[in-house]
């Protein structure tokens, strides 16, 4: 009875051994079938694998690059403008001339920046045609739509002495200024007053009813809209 017992035993662990081997057969088979399938598809795509590796690395490399560069230029050109706006022993016209030549090759919105200055400087010293021509030159070409914004109030707000061709300019971009933008209260006042110098009322009117009944403007901005609602009604029943 005890000599049975211990062959099943022996028989029940053979068993078990030749399992275990042939579980680890198939896994080593297993194993070396998806091996095979990875050298396959290595083999197969390697060349596209390698390419997007190289253009991941490529652009995350540039990007370094190109922020680097740009902080190093912003800074360089931050020092060069600070170094026309601050001299002591230049006149206004020369820090005009300088400005403009900084002008031709700057970057990263400085060119928006010096735009402005020139048109500042331009109309301290009485040159109003230059200082509309300086806004002109900032409306069409720059890199900022807010410096462009700022432009187009300020040409506005020179409306008495613009050409008529300029003036129609002026109205076209105050009136394309998006709802949206901060600027918009600021554009749509100063185009409802170009329209009331115009005597354009109905058109004037109907902004400053906007503006007056608005609850996104300045308390100021709508006090202001608010007494030339008035002036245009008091001139209506004229």
């Amino acid at each position: 009875m005890v000599k049975h017992t211990e062959h099943k035993t022996e028989k029940s662990l053979k068993e078990q051994y030749m399992e275990s081997q042939k579980n680890a057969f198939f896994r080593e088979v297993e194993e070396d079938v998806k091996a095979e399938k990875i050298s396959l598809i290595w083999n197969k795509y390697k060349t596209y694998i390698i390419s997007i590796i190289v253009i991941i690395l490529s652009i995350t490399i540039a990007k370094n690059w190109y922020n680097n560069y740009k902080a190093k230029v912003s800074l360089e050109q931050a020092k060069k403008f600070e170094r026309i706006i601050s001299a002591t022993n230049v006149t206004n016209e020369g820090k005009i001339l300088e400005l403009t030549e900084f002008a031709k090759n700057a970057k990263f919105g400085y060119k928006d920046i010096a735009y402005l200055n020139i048109y500042s400087m331009q109309i301290e010293t009485g040159k109003y045609e230059d200082a509309i021509n300086s806004l002109n030159t900032l409306i069409d070409d720059a890199t900022d739509d807010t410096f462009k914004n700022i432009a187009i109030i300020k040409l506005a707000t020179l409306s008495s002495s613009i050409p008529a061709k300029d003036l129609q300019k002026v109205k076209e971009e105050l009136e394309g200024i998006s709802s949206r933008k901060p600027f918009y209260p600021v554009a749509q006042f100063t185009l409802g007053t170009i329209y009331v110098k115009q005597n354009e009322l109905a058109k004037a009117k109907e902004i400053f009813e906007e503006l007056t009944n608005s609850t996104n403007i300045p308390v100021s901005l709508k006090a202001q809209s608010l007494s030339v609602l008035n002036y245009i009604k008091s001139a209506e029943g004229k």
